[in-house]
């Protein structure tokens, strides 16, 4: 009789790390188990078809809407772990949510600051959760497939502790891991699964103090989504990847890349570059948008620019999920390709630097504001970019002191022609936060996640 194992997918991003690194092939490579994908949305045809396979069936689950009482609980409870990153979400607000009035920012941070620090609190919210709200609007799922393991692939959607929690009710093996290392630091895990796959011992560490999880427990395997920039064959030549590009291959390539709603605003340093700093004089330069506005098409008013390519249809759209971006195989390819052709990134305090960082690239944050910022047509937050780097995941970069900070338009132009100069400047600083922050790459952190789950089989 065939073993099942449920997989949650709530994010096109959850859908490349499981779904298109390998961990799902290397299971259902076996024929004894059975793969149930649960999602919380409208299934589109595309994905059907992607996974329309003998050993795997899609379920859509419908997502839980809390009342009032328990929204607010779940607001307290998430503040049991509260990191710079939560305390600047709530002062400044961030991608399309505004700020919380001064006076629930104060109220959310004295309590917060303050609770935090009981660890008995913890140990109540998830006895809370555990008892008094049983939450069994899955256990259907239970009764119909009866899995011998599920994984949940996010430690913060709605769908994830309702799973964990019917598995421990129904005395199923639970296994979770984080949607990527920027969410770890966020909020308190109020539901724990059995196991729990993290990304690096930094995170192993953190997770066992802060989220009170047992280091018995925790198995650390890496990026699988990083895989591909160790196994990828074969890349292009530079002569090659600019003939693709329409990119001039006797100039070094600068690559831009946004930080999406994060950042809304960042088209204003693009036209800094080019039209104060002269940028496009000496070099190309890649326009990568991110997923989460690339529908806005900010960077499109660049391409009357010679040496510029706007890379800006490798990034699959679908709206299927609440991020919109689903990744193929083939978009990951091509950011390798991207990141491989690229001598200097000029970026924000994004975890694209970790991918960045895998195939030895330098790296420039943009530590400016410019007054431009304020004067676009929309109502998002801007925050100032000091407020915007003072986040727990960010710090683990910035401590490590392996980007170069630009304090303005002539300071990147300066950190480019050093970099260029010296390609190996703060070369170890890089590896430090790779060996930190990435475990391994060697191209097996998806096979190690697999023997993970299998090995409880």
């Amino acid at each position: 009789m065939k073993k099942t194992i449920f997989i949650s997918i709530s994010r096109g991003s959850l859908a490349r790390n499981i779904l298109r690194t390998g961990i799902l092939e290397k299971l259902i490579a076996d024929d004894n188990f059975k793969i149930v994908i649960i999602v919380s949305v409208a299934i589109h045809d595309y994905f059907r078809e992607e996974f329309n396979h003998s050993n795997i069936i899609i379920e859509k689950v419908e997502e839980k809407h809390y009342g009032p009482i328990r929204a607010l609980l779940n607001i307290f409870f998430n503040g049991l772990v509260y990191t710079e990153t939560e305390h600047r979400k709530i002062k400044y607000g961030g991608a399309n949510k505004k700020a919380n009035p001064i006076m629930i920012f104060w109220i959310k941070n004295i309590v917060f600051k303050s609770t935090s620090k009981v660890k008995i609190l913890k140990y109540l919210a998830r006895w809370v959760e555990g008892n008094l709200f049983q939450d069994n609007d899955y256990d259907y799922l239970f009764k119909k497939y009866q899995p011998d393991i599920v994984f949940c692939s996010s430690l913060y959607s709605k769908i994830d502790p309702i799973l964990i929690k019917a598995a421990k009710r129904f005395k199923v093996l639970s296994i979770s891991m984080p949607k990527s290392w920027d969410t770890v630091g966020r909020l308190f895990f109020r539901v724990i699964a059995d196991k729990i796959i993290l990304n690096n011992d930094f995170m192993k560490n953190w997770v066992a103090k802060e989220q009170l999880v047992k280091k018995e427990n925790i198995y650390v395997c890496g990026m699988p989504q990083f895989d591909v920039y160790k196994n990828k064959k074969q890349y292009l030549t530079k002569n090659e990847f600019c003939r693709q590009t329409n990119l001039d291959p006797n100039k070094p390539i600068i690559l831009y890349a946004s930080e999406g709603l994060w950042t809304h605003w960042d088209e204003v340093y693009v036209d800094d570059l080019i039209n104060n700093c002269n940028i496009l004089d000496k070099y190309n330069l890649i326009l990568r948008p991110h997923f989460s506005n690339l529908h806005q098409k900010l960077y499109h008013k660049f391409k009357k620019y010679s040496h510029i390519y706007i890379d800006d249809e490798n990034l699959r759209i679908t709206n299927m999920f609440s991020d919109r971006w689903d990744p193929t195989i083939a978009d990951m390819e091509w950011l390798a390709e991207i990141i491989n052709a690229s001598d200097v990134v000029v970026t924000f305090m994004t975890t694209f630097v970790l991918d960045v960082f895998t195939l030895s690239k330098p790296v420039i944050n943009i530590f400016y504001d410019l007054p431009e910022s304020h004067n676009l047509p929309n109502n998002y937050p801007v925050i100032p970019l000091k407020e915007l780097y003072n986040c727990f995941h960010y710090n683990a970069v910035l401590n490590e002191n392996a980007v170069a900070r630009a304090y303005g338009g002539a300071d990147v132009i300066a950190w480019i022609e050093k970099y260029l100069a010296n390609p190996r400047l703060l070369y170890n600083e890089r590896q430090r936060v790779v060996d930190k922050l990435c475990y391994k790459i060697d191209g097996n952190s998806a096979k190690r996640i697999t023997d993970v789950i299998l090995s409880f089989k």
